[in-house]
């Protein structure tokens, strides 16, 4: 459908304002635009029953059921009977015939229809129907906010360089970049590889950053509260970037995310505070226990995947494990991915929402260990720190698109090969 065919057929509607309260809404279809129906109803009209009906449900729909009460799904293929005491029907189907058969099983029963692939056969439109209209005007703001933004950033740039100017003459910069280029190791290139392997795995599955890290900077000698430091401190970016990356795909339950943060800040602070007081002392006691506990876990979901489907269980004591999952992250250098996201998808959670939003949520828990560890040990290896920053900083927005990509199935195997791997990996070096 072109500009000029969609002006048409709006022209030929009344702008109207319909109440919404506790109507009882169909949607037939369950792909990207039935999605993008459920939210907008959601968000407009709240209060609305909503059934959506499909033999394909968009793992978006499936997620949004979990925090909707209002939000129904039937996975089958659309019936006649649908139709009883429904108000509304969006149909979101790409067949014009079973289009167009639908829509006159709900003119029979005066049910008034919005298809929104077919606008010739809509009783009423949406503001959200304007796709192309509105895709061109977002296109033109986000082109001259682009402008307007690398204009600004070129003036605070040169205004930068005029000020250094003023107190480090040219000679003295170009002395200053050699001796920093002569300071940089081959370590330093090394960490840019793990930092990025290391982001990649994690952004990806929703853990194994301080795995990999941990496993690397152990085997060059350096010590597990300056590892644990120098990782958080390195993971505060790329959690950051990983996080907003997700968050731009969409991968992030924002309810769920609140009941992530807080009791994980607090673990996350109460575990890095014992390990910069007690040093090595109890570690080797916690982390064959938790490598237990996550070896279950990752077992239990390869079950799950080659298994008969249970129904999804109801979350309990979120908060609590976010507070175990932060301070094993901070005290045992590592824990809060394979803890966190490895429980949650246990539960049956879909794994890329469940990923996305621990990663997210990481940057806070990261961020909060850094924190304290500098107050108590200082900043030491920044050649190690910024090599895993510059690493994990290109992995992940490449991380976050994959795992909005990848099959939920492939997702599964992944994390439960990825944490059976990781605790026999901490079980063999405990006991041998």
């Amino acid at each position: 459908m072109n500009s000029q065919e969609g002006s048409k057929y709006i022209a030929q509607h009344l702008p109207v304002f319909l109440n919404m309260v506790n109507r009882k809404i169909l949607i037939v279809g369950g792909g990207e635009l039935a999605f993008e129906q459920v939210l907008y109803i959601l968000e407009n009209a709240p209060d609305s029953e909503i059934l959506v009906v499909a033999e394909q449900i968009d793992d978006r729909i499936e997620e949004l059921r979990e925090v909707c009460a209002n939000l129904f799904i039937i996975p089958k293929s659309f019936e006649k009977s649908d139709l009883e005491n429904q108000e509304l029907v969006f149909i979101t189907l790409k067949d014009a015939l079973q289009t167009k058969q639908i829509v006159k099983e709900a003119k029979d029963r005066g049910i008034l229809t919005n298809t929104p692939l077919y606008p010739e056969f809509n009783d009423f439109y949406i503001q959200a129907d304007d796709v192309q209209s509105a895709d061109i005007q977002n296109y033109t703001e986000s082109h001259w906010k682009k402008i307007a933004f690398a204009s600004i950033a070129a003036f605070f740039i040169l205004i930068l360089g005029n000020i250094l100017n003023l107190f480090i003459s040219y000679d003295e910069f170009s002395t200053g970049i050699k001796w920093l280029v002569g300071e940089i190791d081959e370590l330093f290139y090394w960490m840019i590889l793990i930092g990025f392997v290391a982001q990649l795995i994690d952004g990806l599955l929703g853990m194994g950053y301080g795995l990999t890290s941990t496993a690397a900077l152990l085997s060059v000698g350096i010590p597990l509260p300056a590892i644990s430091g120098s990782i958080h401190t390195a993971e505060m970016f790329s959690s950051g970037a990983s996080g907003l990356s997700h968050y731009k795909f969409g991968n992030v339950n924002k309810k769920l995310l609140k009941f992530l943060i807080i009791p994980g800040v607090i673990g996350a602070v109460s575990g890095a505070v014992l390990l910069s007081m007690f040093s090595m002392e109890y570690t080797h006691i916690i982390r064959p226990i938790l490598a237990i506990y996550t070896f279950l876990l990752g077992v239990r979901i390869l079950v799950r995947v080659f298994g008969k489907k249970k129904e999804t269980k109801k979350l309990k004591n979120v908060g609590l494990l976010a507070f175990f999952g932060g301070f094993l992250d901070s005290f045992g250098g590592g824990g809060w991915g394979p803890l966190v996201t490895t429980t949650l998808i246990s539960k049956g959670k879909t794994p890329r929402f469940v990923i996305g939003t621990v990663s997210l949520s990481e940057f806070f828990i990261t961020f909060a260990s850094a924190l304290t560890f500098f107050a108590f040990l200082g900043l030491s290896h920044w050649q190690v720190i910024l090599g895993l920053v510059l690493g994990g900083m290109l992995a992940a927005p490449l991380a976050a698109r994959l795992a909005g990509k990848l099959p939920t199935k492939a997702m599964f195997i992944g994390v439960g090969v990825l944490v059976i791997l990781w605790s026999l990996n901490i079980l063999i070096k405990s006991f041998i």
